[in-house]
């Protein structure tokens, strides 16, 4: 561990991990409720699936704009700033009356959560050493998937236990995010660069603000390291956040607190391989590697999870969906590539860049998956007109996971980095 490294850097990370757990866990509140939303707002699959949609776009879309806010006014103001509106997103949503009104909600969140990853990330890239980087953006990563595998099932159980009443657990989640908004006025203070801290052997230009924008935009690297977030992170958290529980539900006939139980393990996977996968191939100077096993192994387990039979026995069901967390915790290997890029004068924009391309793949793929099971849709509904989505429906909408993470294999197999490998 970094001895130059001062307290309030420990502290500083401490906070915003837990803004990024805590709108992490906001981002995918209407997963956890999916039955119960639609059937308020009497949506079908295309329409709700516009609440990740309008969430995510904005978080994507404005990844770049808040990099660069980062990098000139710095960590503090941007995330008291971007926190409370987190907060009035979340209260516009749960308390909407019409579609419309919901959908801005998630548009004033999406905006919101958009710095809750890149300023950890931006924290660990200026103020920690780079041998441990990638541990601690590893664990950034690992509390918000361990914040939202513990908070998942109690929500849901929350809303269960009052008439399937999804806004009432919103009220305790809703001070949390208060107490935690509070801690960060009181105590994140102006982040410090790390004394040590060692550039790149080819910095970008840091004599110039827009010289450097330019830099990174047209840096190739940068995009290669986001197709493998989509590839790894992006798939992994498409099924936990939105379809998977419905899909499970669909598939293997899991009644809908039992499909939470399970989709948990993508959650518990996520956490362990944020930490363990850049633990194992940054030690030994194989980061590539780990990107091309884990798009590998992904591949693989789609093939099986989508398309295999639907008599698999829930121990082997637990152990795949563990095995996409797992391997889709290796985005945080490409955040450390993004990261040993950057110098402090750059590391927020290299990091809102990577998480800007990335993140659009999200909701793309959300929205993809919701056109394609409308397209597929076998005329099955429910007493209230509600469209009901078949097994057969789910495989030939989510095929496309399949072959996002098969092309992001071969884009692996075919960089090379001297780095990482000499």
């Amino acid at each position: 561990m970094n001895k130059t490294t001062s307290k309030q850097a420990y502290i500083n990370w401490l906070l915003l991990s837990l803004f990024f757990a805590y709108q992490y866990l906001l981002r995918g509140y209407p997963g956890i409720f999916t039955s119960e939303i639609r059937g308020t707002f009497h949506v079908d699959a295309t329409r709700y699936s516009d609440l990740g949609a309008y969430c995510m776009f904005a978080y994507s879309l404005l990844q770049i704009p808040f990099g660069m806010l980062l990098d000139r006014i710095g960590v503090r103001r941007v995330v008291l700033t971007a926190f409370a509106l987190c907060l009035v997103g979340q209260y516009t949503f749960i308390h909407a009356q019409t579609f419309e009104t919901a959908l801005f909600g998630r548009l004033l969140l999406g905006i919101g959560a958009t710095p809750g990853f890149m300023s950890a990330l931006k924290l660990v890239a200026d103020s920690f050493s780079e041998k441990s980087c990638g541990l601690f953006i590893g664990l950034t990563g690992a509390l918000g998937n361990l914040f939202l595998a513990f908070c998942e099932p109690r929500l849901k159980a929350l809303g269960l236990a009052h008439n399937d009443d999804w806004r009432f657990p919103a009220f305790y989640l809703n001070i949390f995010g208060i107490a935690i908004f509070l801690a960060c006025v009181f105590l994140l203070k102006p982040e410090k660069i790390a004394k040590n801290k060692t550039l790149s052997p080819d910095p970008l230009p840091e004599n110039n603000f827009w010289k450097n924008v330019l830099s990174v935009a047209l840096n190739y690297k940068v995009y290669i390291y986001a197709a493998f977030v989509i590839g790894t992170n992006i798939l992994a958290a498409t099924l936990a956040d939105l379809w998977g529980k419905s899909f499970l539900n669909a598939k293997y006939n899991l009644g809908e607190q039992e499909a939470i139980n399970y989709v948990q393990w993508i959650q518990i996977g996520m956490l362990l391989g944020s930490v363990g996968l850049p633990a194992f191939f940054n030690s030994g100077k194989k980061v590539l590697w780990g990107i091309r096993i884990s798009c590998a192994s992904l591949g693989i387990i789609f093939a099986i999870f989508i398309f295999g039979p639907q008599t698999l026995s829930s121990v082997l069901l637990q152990m795949l969906l563990f095995c996409v967390g797992f391997f889709g915790g290796a985005d945080i290997l490409a955040c450390t590539l993004g990261a040993k890029l950057s110098t402090p004068q750059t590391s927020g924009m290299i990091i809102s860049w990577i998480n800007s391309v990335s993140m659009f793949g999200e909701p793309v793929l959300q929205k993809w998956i919701g056109v394609a099971l409308d397209k597929h849709w076998s005329g099955l509904s429910d007493a209230g007109g509600l469209r009901i989505y078949q097994a057969l429906d789910y495989e030939c909408a989510m095929s496309v996971m399949l072959k996002v993470v098969c092309v992001c294999f071969v884009i692996a197999c075919l960089m090379r980095n001297k780095k990482q490998t000499a």
